[in-house]
């Protein structure tokens, strides 16, 4: 029970457990962000989640066992940029791409190429 859950990640359990700043939960980059998790493998998610909050495995509880909220920011850095994150705070900066396939390409890219070892930072 220290260790966590290693059971699969729900993503709507993550979705129930998520505020946003800057976005609403209707905005394209929303949407495409949780189609994106959603097509996303277990070891994916992980690492992902690694990247935001520096766990990889969620308490029993899920994400309703966090001592806080998960938070979606939108970040004014450009779009050539990947997303960041203050992993003490929950907080995930997400730019506002203009497509669901920069996106994912961005996703991509932090949870294959071990940025998922690493803060994430400002």
């Amino acid at each position: 029970m220290l260790l966590g859950s290693e059971s699969d990640i729900s993503v709507e359990d993550w979705k129930a457990h998520t505020d946003y700043h800057g976005y609403l939960q209707t905005d394209p980059q929303i949407c495409w962000f949780w189609k994106i998790i959603e097509g996303m493998t277990a070891e994916q998610r992980k690492a992902l989640l690694f990247f935001w909050i520096s766990m990889k495995n969620l308490p029993v509880e899920g994400f309703g066992g966090l001592s806080v909220r998960l938070n979606i920011l939108k970040s004014n850095a450009t779009i050539d940029h990947l997303p960041f994150s203050h992993t003490c705070l929950y907080q995930f900066y997400l730019p506002a791409y203009p497509s669901i396939s920069m996106m994912k390409d961005r996703l991509s890219l932090i949870t294959r190429n071990h940025f998922c070892c690493s803060f994430g930072i400002h």
